[in-house]
């Protein structure tokens, strides 16, 4: 739990997802968003352009959960795990629709 509480929410994200961050990393590609996280309820079964909200979300929350467990020793589980929830309705409400895809532009010759 303490190499937890140390790690930033962005690396917690992706944790279990370390291949396709370096492979991405490597070649230039697309970062995963999110990594064994993903096998949370709010997250997996949430339409894929709100995942990764909803994933950096869920990241911030176990960060301060783990730190808050490790340095201080109290309990604020609860309270976080109802601050996620409102955030996981605020996400789910402001982005009801995908996003609408970029025009590519074409080359003109």
């Amino acid at each position: 739990l303490e190499e937890l509480a140390r790690l930033p929410s962005s690396t917690i994200q992706v944790l279990g997802a370390e291949k396709a961050l370096f492979r991405a990393l490597r070649r230039g590609g697309r970062p995963p968003k999110h990594g064994i996280i993903f096998q949370h309820p709010f997250i997996h079964q949430a339409p894929r352009w709100q995942r990764g909200k909803i994933a950096r979300a869920l990241a911030g929350k176990i960060s301060i959960a783990a730190k808050v467990d490790v340095f201080s020793g109290n309990r604020i589980g609860d309270r976080l795990k109802a601050d996620l929830e409102k955030r996981v309705a605020e996400i789910r409400e402001k982005y009801r629709k995908p996003p609408a895809k970029p025009k590519r532009k074409g080359r003109r010759r």
